[in-house]
């Protein structure tokens, strides 16, 4: 077994020095692409990247989401059937996706199919109605789909610490919006969002696949509809006043497990080093032979999983815990929890402990980026935060040289993140602590 694992490692190390080597930036009249080449398979991956995301939707939060999921509902020349039909010809899949800080629209393939696919997908981005009947019909699911989170415990946790812990940032209303902001978006509002995008945004294309995947470049120059010299970036200021300790308790009604989340708001300069973050919540809990599933579930049966995960965008980040537990016994789950924080931030940690998960984050790293797609999804997100490809190229090292000590510091930076608890319980469940 070790031979093998030594072997996925050195064949990961070699495979990575010779992606760096494949790895070709260029500039098509203003847009920067990023292109790795690739002729494993007749396949490609493109991924439009958008330098402004949910932070531009003013009073119609989730208009930026929905413009991106609806562009394939109809154009002045098609249906949403006959687009449909076309992208199911060609063997394509595209999707369109938004966070606060950027978007991309990502459309996959056949190599031999790149130019039809392609010229369909310019064909939306320049001549997209969003038919006021799609649009209607989105809304009513989308309403339903939020109405129906209170049957959804841990979805309906999530959404609300997210929040509650991003409170006080530009970053705390969700990217897909809620009801009340949902109900307002219309056609015309989605047309509007769009010709902002062609015309104001800046742009970046990542490309994977052979050599003939950039035969693209006049169609997405010519017939996109883009203006290819925008440069206007999403740039966020604000001032985050930290939070003292407090646990919110939101009741609901039947529920028969306490669904808790606790966290910490990450301001900017908190979370560049994520390599020894990672490191942290996986630590924690990332997985069972993790500190909290050993703790809480092997030692005392409180829960089936937690969870734990720390890491940033380009403006914020958050340390995250997430698990449930009976309503009975919460008050024993935060206790021990709270416990787990504090011995930990005062170096009660082993190298034995530390070694074996930094075995784990090893064995587990190549097989996160196998395909392409998610290997020029890594690059895209390392270009928007602004660090240097060497970050990931480096992992192994990097995760190396933590230290104990290391750890045990940033769970001490950590030891208030138990300062925004949401346990979603009936009222007469609430914890005493």
């Amino acid at each position: 077994m070790k031979k093998i694992l030594l072997s996925l490692i050195l064949t990961f190390t070699i495979q990575a020095n010779d992606i760096e080597d494949k790895i070709s930036k260029m500039m098509w009249d203003g847009i920067e692409v990023t292109w790795l080449e690739d002729d494993r398979f007749p396949t490609y991956d493109v991924i439009f990247y958008f330098a402004d995301g949910a932070l531009s939707d003013g009073v119609r939060k989730g208009e930026t989401d929905t413009m991106f999921s609806l562009m394939q509902t109809g154009t002045n020349r098609f249906t949403q059937k006959e687009i449909a039909d076309n992208l199911d010809f060609y063997g394509a899949d595209v999707s369109g996706k938004s966070v606060h800080e950027y978007s991309t629209y990502a459309v996959s393939g056949l190599a031999k199919d790149i130019i039809p696919t392609m010229k369909k997908v310019c064909h939306l981005f320049k001549d997209s109605i969003f038919p006021e009947k799609e649009v209607a019909k989105f809304r009513r699911a989308a309403i339903s789909s939020r109405r129906n989170l209170v049957n959804s415990h841990g979805k309906l946790a999530s959404l609300a610490f997210r929040e509650i812990s991003l409170s006080g940032s530009p970053f705390s209303f969700p990217v897909q919006g809620k009801i009340s902001t949902i109900s307002k978006i219309r056609s015309k509002h989605l047309r509007n969002k769009l010709k902002y995008f062609n015309e104001k945004v800046k742009k970046k294309i990542y490309i994977s696949g052979p050599k003939k995947a950039l035969n693209i470049k006049n169609i997405v120059l010519n017939e996109c509809g883009w203006n290819t010299k925008a440069e206007y970036q999403r740039t966020v200021s604000y001032k985050y006043k930290a939070k003292k300790p407090k646990i919110h308790l939101i009741t609901v009604p039947k529920a028969n497990q306490a669904q808790v989340a606790m966290g910490k708001f990450l301001a900017p300069g908190e979370f560049d080093n994520f390599e020894t973050l990672g490191l942290t919540g996986h630590y924690l809990g990332g997985g069972f032979t993790s500190v909290l599933m050993s703790e809480l579930r092997v030692k005392r049966g409180l829960t089936y999983s937690a969870y734990a995960y720390a890491g940033g965008q380009k403006e914020y980040g958050r340390a995250v815990i997430n698990t449930f537990t009976k309503v009975e016994t919460i008050d024993e789950l935060l206790s021990v929890t709270k416990n787990v924080l504090k011995e930990k931030g005062e170096g009660k940690i082993t190298q034995e402990e530390l070694l074996t998960v930094k075995k784990s984050l090893k064995g587990g790293f190549p097989f996160q980026f196998e395909s392409s797609s998610s290997f020029i999804k890594e690059l895209l997100f390392l270009d928007h935060v602004g660090h240097s490809y060497k970050r990931f190229f480096n992992y192994n090292k990097t995760l190396d040289s933590a230290t104990v000590q290391d750890v045990a510091q940033t769970h001490k930076e950590f030891s208030h993140i138990m300062e925004l608890t949401s346990s979603f319980l009936e009222k007469n469940h609430w914890p005493r602590s």
